[in-house]
């Protein structure tokens, strides 16, 4: 009994500690988040890189790829030149012959994107062509994909300064032309070369998996083979290159097993004897001319550079390139980028690669499963696993919790003195009407409607965003996104809301604030911490934006209004990648993250005129 009266006493202090020194807790909470983040490029986190899985054997095989082939690509490179100024239909229809000559079965398919809610407003349309590789010691089962898009991710890259990926399509029908050669395969191989550079990956994996969608009108695939496990897609738009970039990003924040990073950057650095970098960065990146020209220094820069330029793509959920398509059907897949330079490498080094990677992805009995899938890269062999990184988001969203746990502590006190003070009032006016009850209930009725109407304003905020989006976003052309007058009406929408609220239901009593600001809290780090597990990069996107000032939030619209709405390439990428892509980004944003926003503006209106 002794104990745990102890134990009582202990817990009491405990939360009265904790009570008192919220707001300071809950600061120092959030700067330490604030700091881990700096750290996250240095070393104290980050670990090398390693492989889980041991059948891959990464860099143990003989490869046979020779300057012969190297020769063959340099004429299919020509052609593939030529066929620049081919429409879709007449470039899909060549390659497919020059598919079918290699003994391949091949076919064509035809895919047109519309704005939804019309079939007539064409966004994109374009033709993908693809053949199969049967294994001949399996059922057919299992699959890998090698591929290319017709225009590369480097715009103005190529040998004419336009957007062509000409060796990246030469070297996938090279490549198919000489991996047929070889009856080794235990698994099916896909050659595809998908029309434009994001669509015809979209449109091809949808109707490949059976999959359909309201706004794209797209020809069943009859030519299809097992279960794709794992994807590699080839970026080669100029004559030579430096070394290799490796992007990795999926739609939506997903990210491929490390294990398939990790396999080809070995076999890059080895096997090609090639550098390799993260992304489509330099090889030798400048740095600013402030920072000390010290190894430690540019180290820490360009790990910090890489771990950004990850976030960046998770934050707004954009795929990389067309092997970020690849991750909605849990398939694992990366692109190597060729960066363009007058040498020294060329066809002999990625061909060797590519046949070095297929072999090994070759030898997987299972699904890549024992690395991670959560992770950030500082570089090719320094990475961050989930439980070093996750800190970050999670200590913003317990500062956020606390505080408004502890206010609604203080609210609770707040409440039972002033239902305290008018009982005694009451009592001394006229103890006979006046039973000591009354007021009590009275009380508990008022801080009732409170809750009610704090509630009620966030349901409502949240159902207005649901509207914006149903009724207003999800139709606009993102083609015509600077321009369409639904962007600027959601926008007038949303930042108005908290004035209308206020003058449409003002609170009804000057102690509101008391309620509705630790439900908001509560709400945002709860919030805060569910989205940091399935997409890091938002929730500390958000958990920044709503552990600033509320008037911050306010002053910083204009810069964020300058960067979505008058910068058309990022407003019209993220319309486009929800529409054409289907990333859930922006529903998320209207729909939830803008109404945690307005409920911040709502606490410091009600804390400032009320």
């Amino acid at each position: 009994m002794e104990n745990e009266i102890k134990r009582f006493n202990r817990r009491k202090l405990l939360t009265s500690f904790i009570t008192s020194h919220a707001t300071q807790l809950s600061s120092l909470l959030i700067l330490a988040a604030y700091l881990a983040g700096f750290i996250l490029p240095t070393d104290l986190l980050s670990r090398s890189t390693y492989l889980s899985e041991n059948a891959i054997l990464p860099g143990q095989v003989n490869t046979y790829w020779s300057w012969d082939h190297v020769h063959k690509a340099d004429r299919y490179a020509d052609l593939v030149d030529q066929w620049r100024g081919f429409d879709s239909v007449q470039r899909a229809t060549q390659i497919k012959r020059l598919l079918q000559s290699f003994g391949l079965r091949s076919q064509t398919q035809s895919y047109a994107f519309s704005s939804i809610g019309t079939d007539s407003q064409i966004i994109s349309n374009g033709t993908n062509v693809h053949a199969i590789l049967h294994a001949p010691r399996t059922d057919g089962s299992e699959a890998l994909v090698l591929m290319a898009s017709w225009q590369t991710r480097k715009p103005g890259s190529d040998i004419r300064g336009a957007n062509i990926n000409v060796r990246g399509v030469a070297s996938v029908l090279a490549l198919a032309e000489y991996l047929i050669t070889f009856n080794l395969w235990s698994k099916d191989i896909i050659f595809l070369i998908a029309d434009g550079y994001l669509d015809g990956t979209h449109a091809w994996l949808k109707a490949y998996h059976g999959l359909s969608q309201s706004n794209l009108k797209m020809e069943a695939l009859e030519l299809k083979t097992g279960s794709i496990w794992a994807a590699l897609n080839i970026d080669f738009p100029f004559h030579s290159f430096s070394h290799i970039g490796i992007d990795y990003e999926g739609i939506n924040g997903q990210l491929p097993n490390l294990d398939l990073i990790n396999t080809v950057a070995h076999i890059v650095r080895w096997t090609g004897s090639c550098p390799v970098t993260m992304h489509s960065e330099p090889l030798e990146p400048s740095y600013p001319s402030y920072l000390p020209d010290h190894p430690e220094v540019q180290r820490y820069f360009q790990a910090g550079r890489t771990i950004i330029k990850q976030m960046s793509y998770g934050l707004t959920g954009s795929p990389s390139g067309p092997e970020g398509l690849f991750s909605t059907y849990r398939i694992d897949a990366i692109s190597l980028f060729a960066y363009p330079a007058d040498g020294p490498h060329g066809f002999h080094t990625i061909g060797t690669i590519i046949e070095s990677s297929l072999r090994s992805l070759n030898n997987l009995l299972e699904r890549l499963h024992q690395s991670f899938f959560l992770y950030l890269l500082q570089s090719e062999s320094k990475f961050l696993s989930v439980a070093m990184y996750l800190i970050v988001p999670l200590l913003i969203g317990i500062g956020l919790t606390i505080k408004g746990l502890a206010k609604w502590g203080i609210a609770n006190q707040e409440w039972e003195k002033l239902s305290s003070l008018q009982i005694n009032q009451k009592s001394l006016l006229s103890p006979e009407k006046f039973g000591l009850g009354t007021p009590n209930i009275q009380f508990e009725n008022q801080k009732g409607d409170e809750i009610i109407w704090s509630l009620s304003v966030i349901g409502f905020t949240h159902l207005v965003g649901a509207l914006v989006y149903t009724s207003l976003i999800r139709y606009i052309d993102p083609n015509q996104a600077r321009n369409s007058v639904q962007i600027y009406l959601s926008l007038l929408i949303l930042t108005s809301l908290p004035l209308l609220i206020l003058k449409f239901n003002p609170p009804r009593k000057m102690k509101t604030v008391m309620i509705f600001e630790p439900i908001q809290l509560m709400l945002s780090g709860c919030f805060i911490s569910v989205i940091s597990v399935l997409n890091f990069p938002l929730g500390v996107g958000i958990g920044f934006v709503l552990s600033i000032h509320p008037f911050a939030v306010i002053a910083s619209a204009p810069l964020a209004f300058f960067f979505f709405f008058f910068d058309g390439r990022d407003l019209s990428g993220v319309l486009y990648n929800h529409i054409v892509h289907e990333a859930w980004f922006l529903p998320v944003f209207v729909t939830l993250i803008a109404p945690l926003l307005v409920h911040s503006v709502i606490v410091r209106l009600l804390k400032t005129f009320y």
